[in-house]
């Protein structure tokens, strides 16, 4: 018997592990999701944490009397506060636009009770075997738990449950924990937790059920217009919105595209660099841009013979590829049989060394740079990648946020790219960058980048070729003026992958119009 109740202890042990961490991961992905910055976001909810732990710990020493009936109802507690946490904090951005204040108030309580079990439970396992050992027993388990929490949390809870639901999964197993602390009490007396116990079940069992229509509930009060369709990937979250004829597709909240003006942007992104080639192009490839839009515009082109697709979420080219409304965006381009698609991490597949096949165009159709995961794909070592895959006549874009609202990182972009081909070609001089903005309805000022070795110059750069909705050879030409105050003198900048200054100069740059 001593040996069956240590062994339900250490399952009390890992399930606390596991559930522990997985609060913390969903409090850090959620943030993530809402306020962008990954690493501030998980820096500062897993400090947050431990110190809540920390507390708990210390509070430990006060509990001395009824101990199993104080470690079930802390179960019971951070299984109802931990399993709503994401749901809380998810409305409480929805309907405030804060999201601090209740972060910080739901991690101290969950990571407070954490704190407490852990103390006492190698107390109680003091019964069962010397200190040294529970002390090892209890912190092995511990560990052990954690591993499971940290792989099964971003591989197979997030991805087939969501935030909100996920949460509540979490909140089931500190329900098994109390369960199995129950074992430990009197058959007399378990009535009343018995009864708490079945209460909380049926809690969780409703929210988990209803999960998904309060989740669109709360995300019809973050966006302007009607959700037609929202899942989570193994990457991000996307959601679609539509009013009249407006369809609009967001990734972690941040807009991608509209369909009232998207040709504002996807036109100028291919049209304006390809003018610049000598001769028409016969290859492309396209990093991010899973959407198809970008490849609707390439496939204009009777020249291009093949066009490489890197695309990281395959849940994206899924969606644009498959969905009977989705892919008429696109016009189908996603199954054109000029396409080959490759779902892979771009700074990865560039990176690999097998890869050796160069491309006449080159365009980066990436998110943003608001988290170091997407920061690294505007590095210098990003960039001397792209150029090695690049043809010795072939030109390189990317787009390069706004100009207007986030002038330092649009700036960072352009020097980093310029100081890339510097130390690809081995000169002081390197290659020629153009820049070029335009207004775009739903973006607002939004600006790209070129460059290439042997490429032609402003004065030279050949006519659009090809038909378009919205972009002309007059305006092309206009949007590579910027304004005299646009940018100030010596200001130099570069984004390598150990600093990372990417990320800081865009984060301190938007917030300051929205203030």
């Amino acid at each position: 018997m001593p040996k069956i109740q240590r062994l339900l202890l250490l399952s009390v042990v890992v399930i606390i592990s596991v559930s522990g961490l997985s609060y913390e991961l969903v409090a850090g992905t959620m943030a993530t999701y809402l306020l962008g910055q990954s690493v501030t976001q998980f820096s500062f909810a897993t400090g947050w944490f431990l110190a809540a732990m920390g507390f708990g710990s210390y509070l430990s020493r006060f509990v001395k009397k009824n101990i199993y009936y104080f470690l079930f109802n802390i179960q019971i507690l951070i299984a109802i506060i931990g399993g709503f946490s994401a749901g809380i904090m998810f409305f409480s951005f929805a309907a405030t636009d804060t999201l601090y204040p209740i972060f910080i108030v739901l991690a101290f309580i969950i990571g407070s009770g954490i704190g407490l079990e852990i103390p006492i439970l190698l107390r109680l396992m003091r019964h069962y075997k010397i200190l040294s050992v529970a002390v090892s027993d209890v912190f092995t388990f511990d560990y052990i738990g954690a591993l499971f929490a940290s792989v099964l949390f971003p591989l197979a809870i997030l991805p087939f449950l969501g935030l909100v639901r996920a949460s509540i999964f979490f909140g089931f197993l500190n329900l098994i924990a109390a369960g199995l602390i129950l074992t430990f009490v009197p058959k007399t007396k378990r009535s009343y937790f018995y009864s708490v116990l079945s209460l909380s079940f049926v809690l969780l069992v409703v929210g988990f059920i209803g999960a998904e229509k309060v989740t669109n509930w709360m995300e019809n009060l973050l966006y302007q217009d009607a959700i037609v369709y929202s899942s989570n990937s193994k990457y991000q979250r996307i959601v679609i919105t539509k009013w009249k004829d407006d369809t609009r597709l967001y990734l972690d909240g941040n807009v991608q595209f509209s369909t009232v003006d998207e040709a504002m942007y996807h036109e100028p992104i291919v049209h304006i660099p390809i003018s610049f080639l000598k001769d028409k192009p016969k290859t492309a490839l396209v990093l991010g841009g899973g959407d198809g839009l970008v490849i609707r515009e390439l496939l204009k082109y009777e020249s291009i013979e093949t066009i490489t697709l890197v695309e990281l979420d395959p849940a994206i080219i899924d969606l644009f590829k498959n969905h009977p409304v989705l892919k008429q965006i696109p016009q189908n381009s996603l199954n054109s049989p000029k396409v080959n698609i490759v779902i892979a991490d771009a700074f990865n597949w560039l990176k690999n060394k097998e890869n050796k096949t160069k491309f006449d165009f080159i365009v980066a159709d990436l998110p943003d740079p608001n988290s170091h995961s997407l920061g690294k794909l505007y590095t210098i070592a990003f960039y001397l990648y792209v150029y090695r895959h690049l043809e010795n006549n072939g030109i390189f874009v990317t787009q390069s946020t706004s100009p207007t609202f986030a002038p330092d990182a649009y700036y960072c972009i352009q020097d980093t790219i310029k100081n890339a081909t510097e130390i690809f070609e081995k000169s002081q001089t390197g290659w020629e960058v153009y820049s070029y903005h335009l207004y775009i309805p739903s973006f607002g000022d939004w600006g790209f980048h070129i460059t290439g070795k042997n490429i032609l110059s402003l004065k030279e750069k050949n006519e659009i070729s090809v038909e378009t909705e919205y972009l002309t050879d007059e305006l092309a030409g206009s949007f590579f003026a910027f304004p005299k105050n646009a940018r100030k003198d010596g200001e130099i900048s570069i984004n390598n992958l150990n600093n990372q200054i990417l990320v800081k100069l865009y984060s301190r740059s938007w917030p300051r119009w929205y203030r």
